[in-house]
């Protein structure tokens, strides 16, 4: 049987999330790495084989009284004629308490990946997001599946 791969990224620890525009990113380091259908270069998980994967992420927030959330983004290598290079794969949005605002956003989903996708994890429009920057908190990884 063959080998399935798979990939966890874990919040880089001393770092804090970067802000590229109006999107907040978050500094990722490898804490799984198993087979060569995935791969992961600045911050994105590359996709290097055809198929379904399981994608999974999950954020843990601090903001008060406010909607925060995340969203998977894929960068598909192939594109044609109307077709968009960018879209939205999974998306999660969770309301924070007032006191006490400590909410994690988990999403997960099964998604048809080519070979040379990349997925990025995406913070949108929330420059002064507070993210919990710990390996149990915040993460985001992929499975091949058979």
């Amino acid at each position: 049987m063959a080998q399935r791969s798979l990939l966890q990224l874990i919040a880089t620890t001393n770092e804090n999330p970067v802000l590229r525009g109006n999107v907040t990113m978050i500094p990722w380091t490898v804490s799984i790495q198993n087979g060569e259908a995935i791969s992961s270069k600045d911050n994105k998980i590359i996709v290097q084989q055809d198929g379904y994967y399981m994608v999974f992420s999950q954020v843990l927030f601090h903001n008060p009284e406010i909607i925060m959330g995340h969203l998977i983004r894929r960068r598909k290598s192939n594109v044609s004629g109307m077709e968009q290079r960018f879209t939205d794969l999974l998306r999660c949005l969770q309301e924070m308490p007032k006191n006490n605002c400590a909410n994690s956003c988990y999403t997960a989903g099964i998604v048809k990946l080519e070979r040379k996708d990349e997925l990025e994890l995406v913070i949108l429009d929330r420059p002064q997001a507070q993210v919990a920057m710990d390996a149990d908190s915040t993460f985001f990884g992929i499975i091949q599946l058979p």
